[in-house]
């Protein structure tokens, strides 16, 4: 019996971004926030002209808050963005929250000005799902590359409550079946199934890097829809 697949949609969470626009040339940078969603709109940067003859650049980081003091000369800034990207790069606190790049036809060489302390934004938890697969009672479902992570999600157009069989293969020590598992499905509902044991799936021969088959069966043909996701943190 040939079997429909559901494919397997990575959602990535978008990260907060803050891109500088500093008076100069070749001096902005783009701040990025490590993980997707709100957490990353938390986060401020600012540069910090200490004033004075002289200073050495450094970072400081206080919560959300990265602090540049930036280096001048007698009587001048001298940090550049490149500098600014190694300082944070070599924070072991400023980097666990964003990474550093030139802005776009920047190159770093630039000098930068004094910045006040301003917040990343754009991090959002919302993204867009994966269209439906259309039940198919006859043949069947499944998705490959079980990971432990993936959430198997029903959407119900049927006017009374259904159901969804989790099929389990032989377990690969002594081949005996895990128990199949019937979810209920309420009228209209859209309902989450998951995340699965990497373990109980092995159709797909699973290996250290692969995971296993997971087969599922609608108890009606046309009205139960599925996706399939996991979501993920982009690096």
């Amino acid at each position: 019996m040939a079997r429909t697949v559901v494919p397997v949609t990575d959602l990535t969470p978008a990260k907060a971004t803050l891109t500088t626009s500093l008076t100069g040339s070749n001096n902005d940078l783009v701040f990025t926030a490590k993980r997707g969603g709100t957490w990353g709109n938390s986060i401020q940067v600012a540069y910090i002209d200490p004033g004075g003859t002289s200073a050495d650049l450094s970072v400081v980081v206080s919560g959300f808050l990265i602090t540049v003091n930036l280096a001048r000369a007698a009587s001048a800034i001298s940090s550049t963005a490149a500098a600014i990207s190694m300082a944070i790069a070599a924070n072991l606190d400023a980097a666990a929250l964003v990474d550093v790049a030139n802005a776009s036809a920047n190159d770093g060489t630039g000098i930068v000005t004094a910045l006040t302390a301003t917040n990343l934004s754009g991090g959002v938890w919302a993204v867009t799902l994966p269209a439906v697969t259309n039940g198919d009672a006859t043949n069947d479902h499944y998705f490959t590359g079980n990971d432990g992570k993936v959430i198997l999600q029903v959407v119900s157009s049927d006017a009374g409550a259904q159901t969804v069989t989790i099929k389990r293969s032989p377990i690969l020590s002594g081949g005996v079946p895990a128990s199949d598992e019937v979810v209920s499905v309420a009228a209209g509902a859209t309902r989450e199934i998951g995340p699965f044991a990497e373990a109980e799936f092995n159709q797909n021969k699973r290996t250290s890097t692969s995971g296993g088959d997971v087969y599922f069966d609608p108890s009606v043909s046309n009205t139960l829809d599925f996706r399939a996701y996991r979501v993920s943190q982009a690096t």
